[in-house]
């Protein structure tokens, strides 16, 4: 369906536009126009002129842009609003794409005067060759990449019940974003701009140089934050679907980070792996306050043999996990595997690493499935992660220096050794992390099974007795 005719298009153009929005938008953008003009010298007013053009492109495309998308958001659940969203026949795809390009419509037109004086100036003067499309081009493209994650900031920021829980929250994944995203290209964007003798740069074994990175890091961006976008509105539309957008969305991430590493297969493979292990901890985080509604879904969909609808309400953790174990198993067969190695005795480091996090991730859905016996999940989960991990650790070092460390906890052992007690090591500590994370996970996952007893199957038993 095109956008023209999407209902929630309509809608936020029936909100947004108005006539006299084109002679303000027109009159506000000439009067910062004329700034330069007044303030600049006759020889400096053409690169005065340009730069404050380019920079009205971008401004409006990502600061004001990203500021209407978030808050059409936002206007929803502070209007009460969203119970007839959820009510109406709009798939998920229809309200992103309409709030995505109606409720921005005012800040595009500023993009639209700026970008067409932007034009105008380098027609008039012969300037340096800046390639004054290509500057449009990545405006467009990265504001409406930002434009989607302020969307998505604002959903993440909503509690159960759709109502801003964490407004500070909802404004710093685009800062985080814009500021630190562009960083590692920035200057190859702008030597490929005015300089076209700037250094090759290479992805995936082609030279794309610093205009293809951007454009690459803005679909990045862009397709993320829709997947992102849409995978949230499903949630909140009560729309079920399997969790597949988020493997996918890491897996993606992967490929675009080790192009520039330029070491084959085997890159793809491990950034995806250590992507996932940072986005398990993520999710896990994230929704913890989910998990027990979430694992009684499941049960209750599975105990009916009702497999798709299980899978559909299984929480997002045990799915980045799995993605993180299949990557590692996948490099662990590659001829010339690529993995972190510290002192030489790290071969298995990410597959350590999976264990470790799947110890904790059992250790973290124990404490969610005490919900409402425990005050604070979050807190106590904290306090006995903090213990296992550095507490615990610290102390078997002080009583049995570095195998008395690996035997509690192998990974902080392992990153913390020094070479010399590394190779000092008898060929037997080679079994003592598959041992120790083993026995910690076999303990774990017996607690979770006696909370999940409890919490979830003790309350399907009382839901069917009464």
């Amino acid at each position: 369906m095109s956008a023209a005719h999407n209902p929630e298009f309509q809608r936020q153009l029936w909100l947004n536009w108005h006539p006299s929005l084109l002679a303000w938008s027109l009159g506000l953008s000439l009067l910062i126009l004329a700034m330069p003009l007044a303030l600049s010298s006759p020889k400096d007013l053409p690169g005065s002129l340009s730069m404050t053009a380019i920079a009205g492109v971008w401004v409006a495309a990502i600061v004001y842009g990203s500021v209407l998308a978030g808050r059409s958001l936002a206007e929803e659940a502070s209007q009460n609003t969203w119970d007839w969203q959820r009510l109406s026949a709009l798939s998920p795809w229809q309200m992103a794409w309409g709030k995505l390009l109606g409720a921005a419509l005012p800040a595009w037109l500023y993009v639209l005067w700026f970008a067409m004086a932007t034009a105008a100036i380098a027609t008039v003067w012969v300037m340096e060759p800046i390639q004054i499309h290509h500057t449009i081009g990545l405006a467009v493209l990265w504001g409406l990449g930002l434009q989607t994650w302020a969307m998505n900031s604002v959903l993440m920021s909503w509690g159960q019940q759709d109502r801003p829980v964490n407004r500070r929250r909802a404004a710093l994944l685009p800062l985080l974003l814009l500021f630190f995203i562009p960083g590692p290209f920035i200057s190859h964007v702008y030597k490929s701009v005015v300089d076209h003798s700037s250094d090759p740069v290479l992805w995936w074994g082609m030279d794309v140089g610093g205009l293809g990175l951007a454009y690459l890091s803005g679909a990045l961006v862009l397709g993320l934050g829709l997947l992102g976008l849409w995978r949230q509105l499903c949630t909140r539309l009560d729309v079920r679907t399997l969790p597949w957008a988020w493997p996918l969305g890491l897996a993606l991430t992967g490929f675009f980070s080790a192009g520039s590493l330029n070491m084959g297969i085997a890159a793809f493979f491990s950034s995806t792996a250590l992507l996932a292990l940072a986005g398990t901890a993520y999710v896990a985080l994230q929704h913890m306050d989910q998990h027990l509604r979430a694992w009684r879904q499941v049960q209750w969909s599975a105990s009916r043999q009702r497999w798709r609808e299980a899978l559909e309400a299984l929480p997002l953790w045990p799915v980045s996990l799995l993605l993180a174990f299949v990557s590692t198993a996948l490099l662990r067969l590659t001829p010339a595997h690529f993995e972190i190695e510290i002192g030489g005795a790290l071969s298995s480091f990410t597959l350590y690493l999976c264990l470790q996090l799947l110890r904790d991730c059992l250790l973290l859905t124990g404490f969610a499935l005490l919900a409402g016996k425990l005050k604070s999940p979050l807190a106590a989960f904290v306090i006995a992660w903090l213990i296992i991990n550095f507490a615990a650790p610290l102390l078997a070092y002080g009583v049995g220096g570095y195998t008395g460390a690996m035997v509690v906890q192998p990974v902080i052992a392992m990153w913390l050794a020094t070479p010399e007690a590394t190779e000092n090591t008898r060929s037997w500590m080679a079994y003592v992390p598959w041992v120790s994370l083993s026995l910690q996970i076999l303990v774990t996952l017996g607690w979770v099974v006696y909370v999940f007893k409890d919490r979830v199957l003790g309350f399907a038993r009382d839901n069917t007795a009464a």
